[in-house]
């Protein structure tokens, strides 16, 4: 079987746009040989930071999503501003919302493709150690409750359905791989 692209893009079109997204329309041939569309939403990278302080605990951060309508426990997250590298914004991310900043940091594995059946997003995690707290410096779309967890409670919250963000449950698992490698 061929893993080449089978698709052709015969146009494409931006249906809508802002400072976070693009949403576009592909007039495409697909696989199957048959004309249709496919809708694609382009993201800024995602970025996300697995903070752990001198005791082993691991920084998470709630607050209220807007898309999902609810209250999510997760690592600390952000989007990846136009010019900015995942790791820098990590960096800034951890000082915005976490109040934070680190003296160690490393990939925390691979570029993960978060949901790519309509999407281009592509995320980023990064272990941060040695803290230093800072005066934390939220966007004004935030209000933020930061906890200290160990990585046990964290995969029992993962467990019992009280974390459900994809890029902390992939972030907790890769942590436990570092750690506790098999």
């Amino acid at each position: 079987m061929s893993r080449e692209n089978p698709w052709t893009t015969v146009s494409s079109r931006t249906v809508y746009e802002n400072p976070w997204i693009t949403v576009r329309e592909d007039q495409v041939i697909r696989p199957d040989g048959a004309p249709g569309i496919y809708g694609v939403v382009d993201c800024r990278a995602a970025t996300g930071v697995v903070a752990v302080n001198d005791h082993g605990e691991l920084c998470l951060v709630g607050q209220f999503r807007y898309p999902t309508n609810e209250y999510s426990w997760e690592i600390i997250e952000g989007g990846a501003e136009k010019g900015e590298t995942p790791l820098e914004a990590a960096k800034r991310e951890l000082r915005e919302e976490g109040g934070l900043v680190a003296k160690s940091w490393s990939p925390l594995g691979g570029e993960i493709h978060l949901t790519n059946c309509h999407s281009s997003e592509r995320g980023y995690l990064f272990l941060a150690r040695d803290l230093e707290s800072v005066e934390a410096a939220p966007e004004g779309t935030e209000i933020l409750e930061i906890r200290w967890v160990t990585l046990d409670n964290a995969l029992k919250s993962v467990a019992q359905g009280e974390i459900r963000d994809a890029l902390t449950l992939i972030a907790l698992e890769r942590f436990r791989a570092v750690i506790a490698p098999k």
